[in-house]
């Protein structure tokens, strides 16, 4: 299925109304970010990230999840969802958003992040 980025929309999320695997994953994450944002397709969750705020003194944020709901993978939903992430990390004065996710490289490479083996990081430029 073919989307343009008009065709969902991101909103705060609620664990609860997550799927059923994304709801799962959620579940392992320790501590369990602040932040959860989804994608909806009408009313149906299509993908959804997690983010860390940070803590003691530090000003990086930490992207501990990024989900899409398999056929709607490969339309951009997940590289739209972290530039989401990015966006609302460097309005709250985030320095660097870290993302120690197993995802493909190419993926954290092409939105701009620097690192490998599932350790990436993306510096904000400051104003």
């Amino acid at each position: 299925m073919a989307l343009a980025l008009r065709d969902y929309e991101v909103f705060r999320g609620d664990p609860e109304a997550l799927p059923p695997a994304m709801l799962q994953c959620f579940q392992t994450l320790s501590p369990q970010p602040q932040v959860l944002r989804v994608a909806k397709l009408q009313e149906q969750i299509i993908g959804c990230y997690a983010m860390s705020m940070p803590s003691g003194g530090s000003s990086d944020y930490r992207l501990a999840m990024v989900s899409v709901v398999e056929e709607f993978r490969r339309n951009g939903v997940g590289r739209w969802l972290v530039g989401h992430a990015i966006g609302v990390a460097e309005s709250r004065g985030g320095r660097e958003l870290l993302a120690s996710l197993p995802g493909p490289e190419a993926f954290f490479r092409g939105l701009g992040f620097a690192g490998g083996s599932g350790q990436f990081r993306f510096a904000m430029i400051p104003e």
